[in-house]
């Protein structure tokens, strides 16, 4: 049960539903297990190589965290980060630690391209029907795999559906 509903919060957290999903092997685009969280593939594939790192542990701040565990965490979103920027040779990687919808610890990780014309702006000024690209199943199968590698070197305690 999500600490939320065993709270009494008003509605139980997205992304521990979103965590269910991938533990019940739900989920198709779930790249990566690691020991504090799990890597997906984010559906704004405009940003192509976009994740999402979730926290296994529902807490909505990082601060609220153990010390240790908040540490162990952010080196796992460093391998994300690291395994996105070896697949995609991005200009720049954009990390965002939001959770004013979802209320749970969790990495939005967009690598920006030289070519993208609004590569200077947030990525959420761009319309969300323009940067929710899905991906051709065959490419996203492949960058799938070519994320799966790159984690797997970065962070060898990975596991994969």
């Amino acid at each position: 049960m999500c600490p939320n509903e065993a709270a009494g919060a008003s509605r139980p957290c997205g992304i521990c539903a979103m965590i269910e999903r991938i533990e019940a092997r739900q989920f198709p685009d779930t790249i990566a297990e690691l020991p504090r969280s799990w890597m997906i593939l984010g559906d704004a594939q405009f940003y192509r190589g976009y994740c999402v790192l979730f926290a296994k542990r529902h807490v909505s701040e990082i601060n609220l965290m153990p010390r240790e565990e908040a540490h162990e965490l952010f080196d796992e979103m460093l391998a994300v980060g690291g395994a996105i920027a070896a697949l995609t040779r991005p200009l720049k990687l954009n990390y965002e630690c939001l959770g004013n919808q979802e209320p749970h610890v969790h990495w939005h990780i967009f690598p920006r391209q030289v070519e993208d014309p609004m590569r200077l702006a947030p990525i959420w000024v761009r319309a969300e029907s323009e940067r929710k690209v899905l991906l051709e199943d065959g490419d996203r199968r492949e960058l799938i795999a070519g994320l799966r590698r790159e984690i797997a070197r970065l962070a060898p305690t990975a596991r994969f559906p």
